[in-house]
């Protein structure tokens, strides 16, 4: 099937200090991490609607490696639906699980 007929979502996930957690100091904050390093972005494809937590959960299983390489603590995520025209360059798709295919695209 042609990238016209798939839904996409945009999944940013951020290391994030979730307000009311008072005294919590983020290791990457102290040493001078950029936040650039402290964001990750993932495309999800589904050939069919997926809610919202399905696709975060997913995005969040795919980046779980990179994630805990840079020691993220709190993961934030935001959901926003792409259309297949404003699609950066995919590639081959890191992880295909049944419908949904994601690619990491930072």
């Amino acid at each position: 099937m042609s990238s016209e007929n798939r839904n996409y979502s945009l999944v940013t996930l951020s290391d994030r200090v979730v307000p009311g957690f008072a005294g919590i100091i983020r290791a990457s904050m102290m040493a001078g991490e950029p936040l650039s390093s402290r964001e990750l972005k993932v495309v999800v494809g589904s050939f069919s609607h997926v809610s919202e937590g399905k696709v975060i959960s997913f995005a969040k299983k795919v980046t779980r490696h990179i994630r805990v390489g840079r020691r993220w603590s709190f993961v934030n995520a935001t959901v926003e639906p792409v259309q297949p025209s404003q699609l950066p360059q995919l590639g081959a798709p890191q992880q295909t699980n049944g419908n949904l295919t994601a690619w990491v695209v930072e």
